[in-house]
């Protein structure tokens, strides 16, 4: 008798975790799903989401260029993003690696629905339960260009969201950096793509 109940109790082991893996495969229930930053970026990568491992499209460009093809149409459609930070020892000082080396890896999802006329987009740390950030957004605006002098990349492919489609990716930046908070801009990259 204590046999067939081990088995049994192993059987509905197996059965919730091919579950869990089952309910990862879509990317509405992927967001839902509460899992380290490396369980997050493999079970992206095996789903139909868009990944960036620090600021490159690792995975899912394809999902994204659909994405972004229905949306020009101006017909509903929704994508989720995945963006994976490391802490990187030689990009940071000795102290700050040292104070938040344990944090990391990181994974944030970022869903972003579009309604025919808003974008929503909402981001979530894959380790917690709650959203950190919901915000609506009137344009999508894709920008590409050469990098700053300084940069240690070539090129970029940035998709931001906006409330004013004549922003450029120059104002945004000068926003950033500036003194004057009149000239900061709201806004949301949601895929950052850079080139060596």
């Amino acid at each position: 008798m204590t046999r067939v109940i081990a088995v049994a109790v192993m059987i509905a082991c197996i059965m919730t975790s091919v579950s869990c893996a089952k309910k990862a495969e879509s990317s509405a229930s992927l967001f839902e799903t509460v899992c380290s930053a490396d369980e997050a970026l493999a079970l992206s990568k095996d789903s139909e989401t868009v990944v960036f491992e620090g600021m490159k499209c690792t995975s899912g460009n394809h999902v994204w260029n659909d994405f972004y093809q229905t949306v020009s149409n101006r017909k509903p459609a929704s994508v989720l993003c995945a963006h994976y930070y490391v802490l990187d020892e030689e990009h940071v000082g000795k102290d700050l690696y040292e104070a938040e080396k344990d944090q990391y890896p990181k994974l944030f999802y970022y869903l972003l629905e579009y309604d025919g006329n808003l974008f929503t987009v909402t981001t979530r740390e894959s380790t917690k339960h709650e959203p950190d950030y919901q915000k609506t957004f009137s344009y999508l605006m894709h920008y590409t260009g050469k990098a700053p002098a300084p940069a240690s990349f070539s090129s970029y492919d940035y998709y931001v969201l906006v409330d004013d489609n004549a922003v450029t990716w120059d104002d945004i930046e000068r926003g950033m950096t500036g003194s004057d908070l009149g000239s900061v801009i709201k806004y949301c990259a949601v895929y950052q793509n850079i080139f060596d």
